[in-house]
């Protein structure tokens, strides 16, 4: 049985609104950019990956959208980076659109999605991360069935690479899309922690667990395991930039909301968010940070104004490992992936703006939907292989 889904939203014209993104103006700056190859040779070699530079505004878009004609316009509308979403039927399109980007003196650069992974779910539905620990996530979903001792609720389609199976069969799956597509200078992956919800409080934001309880379907690794598959991704391809979008995590106010009455803030989240932080700080120069303010259901009246909230998610990379007594990331060192997509041009240069006083590296514009949600299903541990 499958529960409703508690985080989707219904998806827009998309068409239409990259239209009214060509339209807006906003003030930016031009970033160097330099090309890139994977050990496919087909591109020219940089000697290391660079860091994104200061004053990156990069864009995401669809490959059937990169038209020359669009590209162009994205490039003298200050964007200086576009970045095409990539998955696992990217084909000869994306190649085009590539071609498009290059032609327009911009270096490739992808974005691309791991731990929401609806085709490994359905291969491999053991490796998904689970609902243990606390039942307040049922409040959301109140027709799922009792489970039995010999079941699990899983959190469908998250497949976090935080076990030895996954990881492994995430790391083939992304390689292996890389090096049929274009080489690029840079690639942004989404999702690297956990799955939403996994400690079983039901908040969009707790992602700092695969499994907060004692059964467990698949081999669970240590806080590394995000850095490492960096790690791992840049030892295949040496000439290329991966930079992880990290999401923060709940606050003492949602308690009595999206936490459903759990006491998260002052338990093991934060504690265990920052002891992932640090390996993945260590390793990457440059850190994205999901600000997906609508998406994430932090478009809150507390916060004050429009996507006030992104404030807080860039501060928290600082403030937050100081309190912990580890070494604090400073907005420096942090690009803003903010929301393009269920919001006007008027939200989307709030977004920027908030940002900017953060003194964030930079900003990068998702306009393709990031969907974010899960579904709580049934597995049988007796169907573990």
């Amino acid at each position: 049985m499958i529960g409703h889904s508690v985080f989707a939203r219904p998806r827009r014209s998309h068409g239409l609104f990259v239209a009214l993104l060509l339209a807006a103006t906003s003030v930016g700056c031009d970033g160097s950019t330099n090309s890139a190859t994977n050990k496919t040779g087909a591109s020219p070699a940089i000697t290391k990956p660079t860091t994104v530079p200061t004053g990156f505004r990069g864009i995401v878009v669809r490959a059937n959208e990169a038209t020359a004609e669009a590209v162009n316009n994205w490039k003298n509308s200050n964007w200086n980076a576009i970045v095409l979403e990539i998955n696992d039927e990217s084909d000869a399109q994306t190649v085009e659109a590539a071609k498009q980007i290059s032609a327009a003196g911009l270096a490739v650069e992808y974005f691309f999605e791991v731990g929401r992974a609806p085709q490994l779910a359905d291969e491999h539905p053991e490796w998904m991360a689970s609902l243990q620990g606390h039942d307040e996530w049922r409040r959301l979903h109140p027709d799922f069935p009792k489970l039995t001792k010999q079941q699990v609720a899983k959190t469908y389609p998250w497949v976090p690479v935080c076990y030895e199976e996954s990881f492994a069969a995430q790391l083939e799956r992304t390689k292996k899309l890389i090096g049929r597509l274009p080489a690029p200078q840079r690639v942004w992956l989404h999702d690297l922690q956990g799955a939403p919800s996994a400690c079983g409080c039901g908040h969009p934001l707790c992602r700092w667990t695969g499994d907060y309880g004692s059964i467990h379907t698949a081999k669970p690794l240590g806080d590394s395991s995000a850095a490492d598959f960096i790690s791992a991704l840049q030892e295949a391809f040496p000439s290329m930039e991966f930079v992880p979008i990290w999401a923060t995590e709940c606050e003492e106010a949602d308690e009595h909301e999206a936490c459903g009455g759990v006491g998260c803030f002052n338990g093991i989240c934060w504690k265990a968010w920052t002891r992932q932080l640090v390996p993945i700080s260590a390793r990457c120069p440059t850190l994205g940070v999901s600000c997906f303010y609508k998406a994430h259901e932090r478009d809150l009246s507390r916060y004050g104004e429009t996507a006030a909230w992104i404030g807080f998610a860039l501060d928290s990379f600082s403030s937050v490992p100081k309190k912990k007594g580890t070494e604090p990331v400073p907005s420096e060192r942090l690009v803003a992936v903010i929301q393009g997509w269920g919001v006007s041009a008027t939200e989307i240069a709030a977004q920027e703006t908030v940002a900017s006083k953060s003194a964030a590296r930079g900003v990068l514009l998702v306009t393709t939907p990031v969907e974010q949600s899960w579904q709580p299903r049934v597995y049988d541990l007796d169907e573990k292989k």
